[in-house]
């Protein structure tokens, strides 16, 4: 008992010393006016706030939306923006839920970051930062900060206007209810929803998360495990460029280039009216017939690109 008496002494000083740092700070440092400017949907603000306060909580007070903003109680890392110019250092606080990537590239979490000097932001989309929580594997239920301001929490931040109609909720209120009884309804949902509107749209997933109450990272994670599932509209007929070696070697390459200027697509792309879908493959698997495309189930071998009219004009 001795041996570990001096041991609880100094960390109890130090916990004083903790907490009258943090109280010095909150009531006797003025950090005086702070310029944010914020980049968000290609769009840029600009206001003047007393400096003192976390990001999160001046962007809000400024009617500035975080579109991943835990708001306390989602998983938490949902609030990462990228700071162009100040913020000062990243804080441990925010380092357990970043990459090595995300650090290097300046992400931090706006709910940890305070404001003492001016300070330029980029807010990524929702789904951009969701993608990121998926691939880093940086999401945990049990971990999360709550946001707060002098009038409370703040939990309805995460409810971002959803841009659905009352037709999309019916849709989504049925397939729900169509799995309500399966065992493990997260999968047949996805493809209920991926059938319905041709991929899975962002807002239709947040709809869907909220209903099954659980984290959008987590939907996103299953969906993104399943080759099926697109998060972008596909067309209603999809090409395929063959881009095998054989096929590569004979011209697969002006052919997917001329492809792209004739539907005024890039690849894994669909066109405005969601007739056509433009897509590469490694292998078709008709190399002896090389170069070849495929239009939905149909494959076309010897492929020239003055074919390519004709094709296109035969589908609806």
């Amino acid at each position: 008992m001795t041996f570990f008496t001096p041991i609880i002494i100094i960390s109890l000083i130090l916990l004083v010393i903790t907490i009258l740092l943090a109280i010095a700070d909150r009531l006797l440092v003025n950090y005086g006016e702070c310029k944010i400017i914020v980049h968000q949907d290609e769009e840029r603000q600009e206001f003047v706030v007393q400096g003192g306060s976390p990001l999160l909580t001046e962007l809000t007070n400024n009617g500035i939306e975080v579109n991943s903003s835990c708001g306390g109680k989602a998983t938490c890392g949902y609030c990462k923006v990228t700071v162009l110019s100040g913020g000062g250092e990243i804080l441990p606080t925010e380092e357990i839920f970043m990459s090595r990537k995300e650090k290097l590239n300046q992400m931090r979490l706006a709910c940890q970051v305070k404001v003492k000097n001016d300070i330029e932001i980029f807010i990524p989309d929702f789904l951009t930062t969701v993608r990121g929580i998926v691939e880093n594997e940086t999401f945990d239920p049990k971990l999360r900060w709550r946001v707060t301001r002098e009038d409370g929490v703040y939990p309805e931040m995460m409810a971002k206007k959803l841009n659905i109609t009352a037709e999309d909720e019916m849709r989504v209120a049925g397939i729900l209810e169509k799995h309500r009884e399966d065992p493990g309804p997260v999968v047949p949902v996805l493809q209920d929803i991926n059938k319905t509107y041709n991929h899975l749209p962002e807002d239709i997933l947040r709809l869907a998360a909220d209903k099954l109450d659980m984290p959008l990272s987590e939907l996103y994670r299953i969906a993104t495990f399943y080759n099926a599932f697109t998060f972008e509209p596909k067309g209603r007929n999809i090409i395929r460029v063959c881009m095998g070696t054989s096929c590569y070697v004979k011209g697969g390459q002006r052919i997917l280039e001329m492809a792209e200027k004739k539907l005024g697509i890039e690849v894994d792309k669909a066109t405005e009216d969601l007739k056509f879908s433009l897509e590469t493959v490694s292998c078709i698997g008709c190399c002896g017939q090389s170069p070849v495309i495929s239009l939905n189930e149909d494959i076309h071998g010897y492929f020239k690109i003055d074919m390519l009219d004709k094709i296109l004009d035969e589908v609806d």
